[in-house]
C-alpha cells in the first residue's frame, strides 16, 4: 500500500491511520449530536462534511508518498476543526448582531436623547461583554432620566462591584465568595484558585497567541517541505512536527474563540 511506503514503516502507518480514523469517528459523533440533538447543522451540512471525510480518506489511501501524509494531516485537521465550526459561525453572527444593536441604540439616542430606554439596552449589551465602564455609564444615564428601577439598580451595583474587582485585581472564590488578591493560589476556605480556566488564561494571553501563531508555521513548513517533499527527515519526525503544528493550531483557535466569544 502506498501509504505504508510514505510512512516508511507498516507499524507507524497503521498507528497513524488508526489515530486519524478515531479522530474522524469522534468528529462524526460530535456532528451527529449537533445535527440531531442540538440542531446546529442541517442534514445536508452533515452529509457534506462526512463526504469530505470520505473523499480525503480515499485519496489518502489511493496515493503514495508525501501526498498521502499531507492528505491524512489535512483530514485530521478538518476532523479537529469541524466541531468548532458552529461555535465560530455563531460567534461571528453574535458579534455582527451586537454591533448592529449598538449602532441602532446609539442612533436612537442621537434622535431622542431624552428617551432612556436605549441606555438600558446598551448597558445590558456592555455588561454581557464585561465592559463595565460603558455599562455603568449607560445604567447611570438610564436611572438619571427614568424613575428608579430595581432591576437596573441591581445591574448597576453588580457592574460597580465587578469593575472594582477588575481595577484592584481581586479574584473571587467560587466556593465561599471571598475576594482574594490576584496572586493568591488558595482561598482562606482552602479552595485551590489556580484551576483549568486560569491555565487556559495563561496559555491564551496575547503574547502566547503570537507564539502559537509562529509555532504553527515553524513546525508545519519544515515538516511538509523538508520532511515530505525533500524527504530529508524520517517520517516519524515529520509526523511529530505536524502533531506539534496541530496542537499549536488548536491553542490558537481556542484563544481566538475566547477573545471573540467571551469563552
Amino acid at each position: 500500500m502506498g501509504i505504508v511506503g510514505a510512512f516508511g514503516s507498516a507499524v507507524i502507518a497503521a498507528v497513524s491511520l488508526l489515530a486519524v480514523l478515531l479522530l474522524c469517528g469522534w468528529a462524526v459523533f460530535r456532528l451527529v449530536g449537533m445535527w440531531i440533538g442540538d440542531r446546529l447543522i442541517s442534514g445536508g451540512e452533515f452529509a457534506l462534511i462526512v463526504s469530505v471525510f470520505l473523499v480525503l480518506m480515499v485519496l489518502a489511501l489511493s496515493v503514495g508518498g508525501w501526498m498521502a501524509l499531507l492528505l491524512l494531516f489535512l483530514l485530521a485537521l478538518v476532523a479537529l476543526l469541524t466541531p468548532l465550526m458552529p461555535a465560530m459561525s455563531q460567534s461571528v453572527r453574535s458579534r455582527q448582531m451586537v454591533r448592529t444593536d449598538i449602532a441602532r441604540y446609539q442612533e436612537a439616542l442621537k434622535r431622542q436623547p431624552d428617551v432612556p430606554y436605549p441606555h438600558r439596552k446598551l448597558g445590558e449589551i456592555y455588561e454581557a461583554q464585561e465592559q463595565w465602564d460603558l455599562a455603568i455609564e449607560h445604567y447611570q444615564a438610564y436611572l438619571e432620566q427614568h424613575e428608579i428601577s430595581a432591576e437596573v439598580q441591581r445591574r448597576l451595583e453588580r457592574c460597580l462591584v465587578r469593575k472594582r474587582r477588575r481595577d484592584m485585581g481581586l479574584r473571587t472564590c467560587p466556593v465561599c465568595g471571598a475576594e482574594n488578591p490576584a496572586d493568591a493560589v488558595r482561598c482562606e476556605c482552602g479552595f485551590y484558585l489556580r484551576g483549568g480556566r486560569e491555565i487556559m488564561d495563561v496559555l491564551t494571553t496575547p503574547d502566547m497567541m503570537r507564539w502559537w501563531k509562529w509555532l504553527i508555521v515553524i513546525f508545519l513548513v519544515p515538516a511538509l517541505l523538508i520532511g515530505f517533499v525533500a524527504n530529508m527527515m524520517p517520517p516519524t519526525v515529520s509526523i511529530i512536527m505536524l502533531a506539534c503544528s496541530v496542537t499549536a493550531t488548536l491553542f490558537f483557535i481556542h484563544g481566538r474563540l475566547r477573545s471573540h466569544g467571551g469563552a
